[in-house]
């Protein structure tokens, strides 16, 4: 064998054992293993590599953030109704809206929003209301909610909806103006006394607002409005065609009828229509009508 030959087979035994070497060494050393876990922010060579923890908007997070920071008012096993996901907190951010359960009459009572900062959730809103699921609106929050009118039970609203966008100030999410999304019921109520020498008719929408009623025993009527004030007419030209519609109910002694921000009294004694809010209204029986409230 000459000298070339032999430097020839010494080169390849030492190739293996080098590359070996290397090996053993990158992967033990704390430089290696940060190339490994980090990703290429550009492209080509002396490209810088950047460490990066990326934020997992889903419902298993929203319901992890849900349990941490106590939003499950009713302990429900599953209380994530809605996971919105944006750049809600300024450009370029990474957030997450979450509307959460209720176990009541009305499904939705609390919604959340938390900034993805640092590696780690923040939360940043955190509001009470009844509403309707929330849609993204570019960058921004679109919150629709029902519009309760005076005298509406608690889960059955009568006012229609409305709506208002948030959005991110730089510090914070702030609420813009309430816009009507949906026009209210009609709310318009009727019925006779037991008696039927007295009937009522109560509303609280644009067809109808009010609190009205007419005797005709002594011939007399009265309306109310919402800011209390009376209108009284007595004598017969007070009832117009001196009739009231078909088929409308009585309402018995004892029972109340309520339109909105007016509500109507059925007794014995006569009928009393009064503002909810203010009590201010009238009584009306086969003799007279008079002032009631404050």
């Amino acid at each position: 064998m000459n000298m070339r030959q032999l430097s020839t087979r010494r080169l390849r035994l030492r190739v293996p054992l080098v590359i070996a070497a290397f090996s053993m060494l990158g992967a033990s050393s704390p430089g290696y293993s940060a190339i490994r876990s980090s990703h290429l922010s550009g492209h080509g060579f002396g490209s810088p590599l950047v460490a990066r923890a990326t934020a997992d908007c889903s419902a298993a997070t929203a319901g992890q953030l849900v349990e941490q920071h106590h939003l499950n008012d009713f302990l429900l096993p599953n209380p994530v109704q809605q996971v919105l996901c944006g750049s809600f907190t300024g450009q370029g951010s990474e957030a997450m809206a979450i509307t959460i359960a209720a176990a009541t009459c009305w499904g939705t009572q609390r919604w959340a929003v938390f900034n993805f900062v640092g590696g780690d959730w923040q939360l940043v809103l955190d509001q009470r209301d009844f509403i309707f699921p929330l849609v993204a609106v570019g960058s921004d929050i679109r919150e629709t909610t029902p519009v309760f009118r005076p005298g509406d039970p608690r889960c059955v609203p009568s006012g229609g909806s409305h709506a208002r966008i948030w959005h991110w100030d730089g510090t914070r999410l702030v609420p813009g103006a309430w816009t009507q999304v949906t026009k209210g019921k009609v709310i318009t109520q009727t019925f006779y006394s037991p008696s039927k020498n007295i009937t009522c008719s109560l509303g609280d929408s644009s067809d109808y607002r009010g609190a009205s009623c007419m005797s005709f025993k002594a011939p007399q009527s009265v309306k109310l409005k919402a800011d209390g004030s009376l209108k009284i007419c007595r004598g017969r030209h007070c009832l117009g065609c001196g009739c009231a519609p078909e088929g409308i109910p009585t309402l018995a002694y004892g029972r109340q009828i309520t339109a909105g921000r007016f509500r109507c009294l059925s007794r014995r004694s006569g009928v009393i229509c009064t503002v909810i809010r203010s009590g201010k209204g009238f009584m009306i029986d086969s003799q007279k009508v008079r002032r009631v409230g404050p």
